[in-house]
Order: structure tokens, then sequence, then C-alpha cells
């Protein structure tokens, strides 16, 4: 009775695989029942046997393989499914909130240019405000290099020494960007230049400056004190 229930189990487990192998073949005839079904006396197996070789097959069948691609099928279809709705919820939230973020963006880069904006202002501003003060400094240097005559060496080396700074003042101008405005022998302008009087000349035409009192400057658009001149009556 017990050969019985370990040949049945046997073949219960083979098949419900779909396949005997070797070693199940080995098994069933090496079971009591089958020599008594048989009738011939069972004989050691001389069959060798390569598990290996069996399974590395049962993976390179092509039920397997078929098996396999309907599982990656069916997994694609299920991702496909996914991207759909990930898609309709996407959509549906662009067209509920879609202008929405449009508003903000644009708020966002308008609030950030007009900030920008005020920073160059701000910037700007204070730039003619400290050049304003300085503008003195320059005005004193200049008066005092037009009256001043050096005598001596010692004269000589004090005054090269005060346009030594003098120069230094007017390098960190150019570095921000402030310069002199243009006079004599230009057009007159009423933005950059303010008439003192009108005088003949004979080396200029009418409306060109003539001759400069009081330098101008500017920095970049932005106007610090015109220049004081005399216009070709």
């Amino acid at each position: 009775m017990a050969a019985i229930k370990l040949f049945i189990a046997t073949l219960c487990i083979t098949f419900s695989n779909g396949f005997i192998t070797a070693p199940t073949r080995h098994a069933l005839r090496q079971s009591p029942l089958y020599e008594e079904s048989s009738g011939e006396t069972a004989e050691p197996s001389t069959e060798p046997t390569n598990n290996g070789g069996e399974e590395s097959d049962i993976l390179n069948s092509a039920a397997f393989l078929q098996r396999k691609v309907e599982v990656l099928q069916g997994d694609l279809k299920k991702l496909d499914e996914s991207m759909e709705e990930v898609n309709a919820v996407y959509e549906a939230n662009k067209a509920e909130w879609g202008e929405k973020f449009d508003k903000l963006n644009d708020e966002s880069r308008l609030m950030q240019e007009r900030f920008s904006k005020q920073s160059v202002d701000t910037t700007a501003e204070a730039t003619v405000d400290v050049i304003k003060q300085m503008l003195n400094v320059i005005d004193t240097y200049e008066r005092a290099f037009n009256a001043v005559e050096p005598s001596t060496s010692e004269q000589e080396g004090i005054v090269s020494e005060y346009k030594d700074t003098y120069d230094k003042i007017l390098s960190c101008f150019a570095e921000l960007n402030v310069t002199k405005i243009e006079t004599v022998g230009s057009e007159f302008d009423y933005e950059l230049h303010q008439a003192m009087m009108q005088m003949p000349s004979e080396d200029h035409e009418e409306g060109i400056v003539c001759q400069e009192f009081a330098p101008g400057w500017i920095c970049g658009d932005r106007l610090i004190r015109p220049a004081m001149v005399a216009v070709a009556a």
C-alpha cells in the first residue's frame, strides 16, 4: 500500500509540472509498483543525470519564453494604463490651475524686474550723491592748478603730488562710469549745458559752445551737473 501511495504521489507531482523528467522516470522504474506492473526485475539505472542541462532546456523552451513574453506584455499594458491615468490627472489640474500658475509666473517675473531696476536705480543714486560731494574737491584742485605756477623744483614736486591725487580721483570716476561733458566745439545742448552768456566767436559758428567756465559731469545717462559755458552768437 505504501508503494502504491508513493507511486501516485510521484505521478501527481510530475503531471502537475506538465512533463516527466529523466529522474522521475528513473524513480518510477525503481518503484515496486512499476516492477509489479511490468513483471520485470528492476536493474540499477545507468542513465546519466543532467539536471542543470534539463533546467536550461526548460528556460529556453518555446513555452517558457512565450509565457515570459505574455507576462511582460501584461506589465506594459498596466504601465500604459497608469500613464494614461497620470496624464488625465495632469490635464485636469492644468485646466483648473494652469491659468493661475501663468499669472503667478508673470507677477513673479515682473516683481523680479522691478526689484532689479530699483536696485540699479538705488546704486546709481548713491553714486551720484557721492560724486556731487567729490566735485567740490575736484573744482578746488582745478582752480589751484590754474592759479599756481611752480617756480622751484620743490614746488613742482608738491604740485606733482597733488596731480597724482587728482588723477586717482578721476580714475575712480571712470570706474564708476562718471565722465566729463564735452563743451568747447560741441553743439549747445540744453540738457547738458548751462549757458552763462553769448559771445561772438571767430573760431565757432553760432550755437556752438565756445568757452567753458565750469566742467559738467554725467554718470551713465544721469546728469550730475551741467557744464557752465558760453555760446557763440
